[in-house]
């Protein structure tokens, strides 16, 4: 009886550990891929801002190639967050569902929105500045969404501060 009972603990042994390896697994996936995202979410905001700039000084083919970068960027950010969201999902912890999706729309906003800043290049260098500027105003709504989305993760990490690095 002795001789069964000691393999079955070791066998239980291994189950919970194996199973508590699982569960965090996709947590630790989610914080390998997140300097990914920032890296990447980085880099856009700084060429989209540097595109922001070059439109405003009339800048409009150095605007072109910043937007070009920035949408670059942004989808790379785009690919590892939706394979965080991924993580996420596979973990079933709505707290970091929540953020992913959040990211996940932050970036679909700033990609929306060099998009649209795109768009208005080629009027301003027809010097068309009404239908430059209504791109450049949605560029800016867009922008606008993606601080709400920040805001709303930002507020799911101070709320669950145990739940992210800090």
């Amino acid at each position: 009886m002795k001789n069964k009972i000691i393999p079955l603990i070791l066998i239980m042994i291994i189950i919970i550990v194996a199973l508590s390896g699982c569960i965090q697994s996709g947590i630790d996936n989610i914080n390998g891929i997140a300097p990914t995202i920032n890296d990447h979410l980085k880099k856009g905001d700084d060429y989209y801002n540097q595109a922001s700039l070059n439109v405003n000084n009339y800048l409009l083919d150095n605007a072109s190639s910043d937007c070009d970068n920035a949408i670059s960027e942004f989808n790379a950010a785009k690919s590892s967050a939706e394979q965080a969201l991924t993580y996420a999902q596979d973990s079933n912890n709505s707290v970091f569902i929540n953020y992913m999706q959040d990211t996940v729309g932050e970036i679909d906003s700033k990609l929306n929105a060099t998009l649209e800043l795109q768009q208005a290049i080629p009027y301003f260098q027809q010097k068309d500045s009404l239908d430059g500027n209504s791109h450049v105003v949605l560029a800016n709504q867009f922008m606008d969404q993606a601080i709400e989305y920040k805001a709303k993760k930002d507020s799911l990490v101070k709320q669950n501060p145990s739940k992210f690095k800090q």
